[in-house]
């Protein structure tokens, strides 16, 4: 049961840390912290905050799944967890390879 309400809990944080990096203002502050002002630099600032929205919009999504499948499969909740572990380091990859 902790780890259905942990679940749901960690969804909802996804989701949030995803449309914050998607609002318009976090790019902003994004931009006035950066020490190097290029036009490039700035585009990958851009890029590099989209795709960490994204990415935590999708986890966000996975994870409400994941607690919704735990809360209705209980049995099989060794293979959700192990699939869920799967797509959660292909999501760290995708962010990794994008910030490089």
């Amino acid at each position: 049961m902790i780890l259905i309400i942990l679940s749901f809990i960690a969804g909802l944080a996804f989701l949030a840390a995803g449309v914050y990096f998607l609002l318009p203002g976090y790019l902003d502050k994004l931009n006035e912290a950066a020490s190097d002002k290029s036009p490039e630099n700035l585009r990958k600032n851009q890029l590099r905050a989209k795709s960490s929205g994204y990415v935590a919009l999708s986890l966000g999504a996975l994870t409400l799944v994941f607690a919704f499948m735990l809360l209705s499969f209980p049995q099989i909740a060794s293979p959700l967890v192990l699939v869920y572990m799967i797509f959660l380091l292909a999501a760290v990859s995708v962010l990794l390879v994008m910030y490089k």
